[in-house]
């Protein structure tokens, strides 16, 4: 080698393209280091994904059962309304039958405020009457005379 500005060149590239070959194996380095962190991140995320599928379905179904309950305690409560308007009406009735039997001229006396209606109250006032309220009853039909009696029983039907 006669030439040392030519040996020097050659150095110099030889030393370039060992630097160059060594970012270039960096380079690829990083990048499997990369690929090995984006696999790992898309295999949780995918395990993420199909635990949340599953809490999806399981929150899916459970709303379903719960809108299934929901409908049927609405029936529910539309039926205890009914019924409560029912027997509301059934003590009105009842209330004006008594006072006609009582011989009342204005049922509006015996109106009863529109509250609901105790099941219990109700069971207790269709009781059959005792000894004493029949004895009672008895002395006031007397008292009344058979007139009135005649007028009761027209009156709801009986003659």
């Amino acid at each position: 080698m006669a030439d040392p500005k030519r040996a020097k060149r050659i150095l110099a590239n030889r030393q370039s393209a060992a630097r160059s070959k060594e970012r270039k194996m960096r380079y690829i380095s990083e990048l499997e280091h990369k690929v090995q962190t984006l696999q790992t991140e898309a295999t949780t995320l995918s395990a993420q994904l199909t635990l949340l599928q599953r809490d999806s379905v399981g929150l899916t179904n459970q709303n379903s059962e719960l809108k299934f309950r929901l409908q049927s305690m609405e029936q529910q409560a539309k039926l205890r309304d009914a019924l409560n308007e029912a027997l509301t009406a059934e003590v009105q009735r009842l209330k004006i039958a008594t006072a006609e039997l009582n011989g009342e001229s204005h049922p509006s006396n015996c109106m009863i405020p529109q509250h609901s209606v105790n099941p219990m109250m109700f069971q207790q006032q269709h009781q059959p009457p005792t000894s004493q309220q029949n004895i009672h009853i008895q002395q006031q039909q007397q008292q009344n005379g058979n007139a009135n009696s005649k007028k009761r029983l027209k009156a709801i039907g009986w003659v």
